[in-house]
Order: C-alpha cells, then sequence, then structure tokens
C-alpha cells in the first residue's frame, strides 16, 4: 500500500518539542511524558497513529524503534532529530523503505560459509525487487528453495562449529558490544539515507 508522506512540518515541531522537553528515553513505549522512537511520535506503543498522522510506514517505524533502542542517549536523540530532514517533506513514497532496508542488512552481514550465502543472494534479489517496487522473482524461490536444502544439511556442521564458538564467546564479548554499536550506527545511517533519498 502507497502513503505518501504528509504534516512534514507538524513531524518537525512536534520531533522538536519532545527533544526540547527531554522526553525521549529507550525501554518504554509512553509513561508520564517520556517515550521512545514510536512512543513520542504516537503517544502509545502504536505505530499506526504515526503512519495515518504523517504517512511513515509501520515497518520503518518498526525498524526506527529496534534501531534506536540499540543507540545511546545522545546517540538515539540525534536519529529521532534527523528524522524530519531525511522525510524533508510531503509526497515522498516510503513505501518500499523497509525492503531496500533488509536488502542491505543482508548484504552487511559478515561473511559466511557459501551455501549459507547461496540461501541469501536470492533473498536479497527478492528484496531488490520488492524495493524496486516490482515482484519476487520467481527464479529466486526455486534457488532459495534449493539453497534451504543445502543450508539444512550444513547445519549438523554448524552444531560443531557453534559448540566451538561457544568456547571462544568470552573473549569475543568485548568486541561483540564494539560491533553491535558500530552495527546500530551503520543502520541509523542506513534508515535515514533510504528515507532520504525516496521519492
Amino acid at each position: 500500500m502507497t502513503t505518501l508522506t504528509r504534516n512534514t512540518e507538524t513531524l518537525r515541531k512536534e520531533v522538536a518539542a519532545h527533544i526540547e522537553a527531554d522526553a525521549l528515553v529507550r525501554g518504554q513505549y509512553w509513561s508520564d511524558g517520556k517515550g521512545c522512537f514510536i512512543g513520542c511520535l504516537t503517544h502509545s506503543d502504536d505505530p499506526v497513529p504515526a503512519f495515518e498522522r504523517f504517512g511513515l510506514p509501520v515497518a520503518v517505524l518498526r525498524i526506527a524503534e529496534n534501531i534506536f533502542e540499540g543507540l545511546s542517549d545522545d546517540e538515539g536523540r540525534a536519529f529521532f532529530a534527523a528524522l524530519p530532514d531525511a522525510v524533508e517533506r510531503d509526497g515522498k513514497d516510503l513505501s518500499r523503505v523497509h525492503w531496500a532496508f533488509l536488502a542491505a542488512e543482508l548484504r552487511a552481514l559478515p561473511p559466511v560459509p557459501q551455501k549459507v550465502q547461496d540461501v541469501i543472494e536470492p533473498v536479497i534479489a527478492g528484496m531488490d525487487a520488492l524495493a524496486s517496487g516490482g515482484d519476487w522473482p520467481l527464479h529466486a524461490a526455486r534457488a532459495a528453495a534449493r539453497a534451504a536444502d543445502a543450508a539444512a544439511r550444513a547445519a549438523d556442521a554448524a552444531r560443531a562449529a557453534a559448540y566451538a564458538a561457544y568456547a571462544a564467546a568470552d573473549a569475543a564479548a568485548y568486541a561483540a558490544a564494539d560491533a553491535a554499536r558500530a552495527a546500530r550506527l551503520r543502520q541509523r545511517d542506513t534508515l535515514l539515507r533510504l528515507i532520504s533519498e525516496a521519492e
């Protein structure tokens, strides 16, 4: 369903007012005049009012909420503050942004075994098709089914590797925290860029 952005100036004012009031917090939708990304846009846990008022798709809002929850307080405020500038104007179609974002996320995965990559590639192709307004390609679905069968066979080997990885997990925890933060910042930047580039 295509719904164009609207009431962008109201969005800009409300975002600024919530930032000025120091109303952004992680971990709660809306309570006692404070809330998260969705909470500040709707004063509830329901993203639909932001869709109805501003034309911001629910899928995009859910992605933004997830990113927001993984950012520091300052980074989260900056992310929320950047939303109106990315939306920019009334009349933008953001209905396919989430497909482009999800394809970008799959492309950003760390290297995986080829059998796993063979499963991922047709999914990326399908998401790219949806992001550009097309249909999920049938050949991608067939390739994904074949690759999924191969991946299932590789799962037994992956379980053995997971046990070895568990033994190394404690040493990697610190590095993982840095990597998770970097991933959240990359996701924030990707989502804002895709919103900004939408027509």
